[in-house]
């Protein structure tokens, strides 16, 4: 989500406190949680503070209470990720639409699964869950360490600790492609682009007719992460994949359809800084730099 900026430090949407207030109706213990994880692994706390900042806003873009819980919770200095304000209203925006696409993709399966690939602390099921489906959550094992100690478990709610590109987490789920929504959620501008490209070539094999959700950088956003991105300039994390046009997956294999592509930066508009508002009024790759898809994998494209 790009800023534009090293960091955000004034006007009227730039201002980000570190201090979020824990919802009044959490059952959780008050104790430290300490943060024990890795380099790339520990820019899931800029996504996870981008939504508990919205708590007490009138006009939040997500409501998410376990969100701002774990943040009172957490060992963690977040004055520093809370001055990039357009990072953090980039992946409340990302949270928003993912959610909506997760709950219309419920309507149609509800007792399908939806997998989630690099889950860091993100709640997608604590949001969206209809009582009926099954959960797969993927992340590195010291993540998935962390979200059993801060998480309930669940009995239809899974958790694997290990690389995506290993199978057996596949083995886990039943249901046939059509039945299972991969969401795929902060995880491709940090890979390889050959490896991105093996990810989405192997879910179309696994699971043909699957719904993914993922989200990408464009070349110009990678090219200046290092300036705008918080979780990058926060960690030391590196983006390594970006792609202007997510429909050209397309053109790695026919199997890979792209049905919608959005644009972060046409969300919410009041709530950008208003130097971004500005700038990507008139510089569409800039607006175009941060994008949210949904794909069908694993079927064919029709020929015209």
């Amino acid at each position: 989500m790009s800023i534009l900026s090293e960091a955000s430090t004034g006007g009227e949407n730039a201002k980000a406190s570190a201090t979020v207030s824990e919802p009044t109706s959490s059952s959780q213990p008050n104790e430290s949680q300490p943060i024990e994880l890795g380099t790339v692994q520990q820019t899931l706390l800029t996504p996870l503070f981008a939504r508990a900042r919205e708590w007490n806003r009138p006009d939040a873009i997500v409501r998410d209470a376990k969100a701002t819980e774990l943040v009172s919770r957490l060992d963690y200095d977040f004055s520093t990720i809370a001055t990039f304000s357009d990072t953090l209203t980039g992946g409340a925006i990302r949270a928003a639409i993912l959610d909506r696409w997760v709950q219309e993709f419920l309507g149609r399966h509800p007792r399908g699964t939806v997998v989630l690939v690099g889950e860091g602390l993100d709640t997608t099921f604590d949001r969206n869950d209809n009582g009926q489906a099954s959960w797969l959550e993927i992340d590195y094992p010291d993540v998935i360490a962390m979200r059993r100690q801060v998480f309930d478990r669940h009995p239809r709610r899974k958790q694997v600790g290990g690389s995506v590109f290993k199978p057996e987490w596949a083995e886990q789920i039943d249901h046939s492609g059509e039945d299972v929504l991969i969401q795929i959620a902060g995880v491709t501008m940090y890979l390889e682009p050959e490896r991105v490209r093996e990810l989405f070539v192997r879910l179309a094999d696994t699971f043909p007719g699957c719904t993914v959700l993922f989200d990408t950088c464009s070349t110009l956003g990678k090219s200046n992460a290092d300036r705008w991105e918080a979780t990058v300039k926060t960690t030391g994390a590196e983006y390594r994949f970006g792609i202007d046009d997510p429909r050209t997956i397309a053109d790695w294999d026919d199997r890979l359809v792209v049905t919608d592509c959005l644009s972060l930066m046409d969300h919410h508009r009041h709530r950008w800084t208003k130097k971004v508002r500005m700038l990507t009024t008139f510089w569409k790759r800039l607006r175009n730099s941060y994008l949210v898809s949904r794909a069908q994998f694993g079927k064919a494209r029709p020929e015209s």
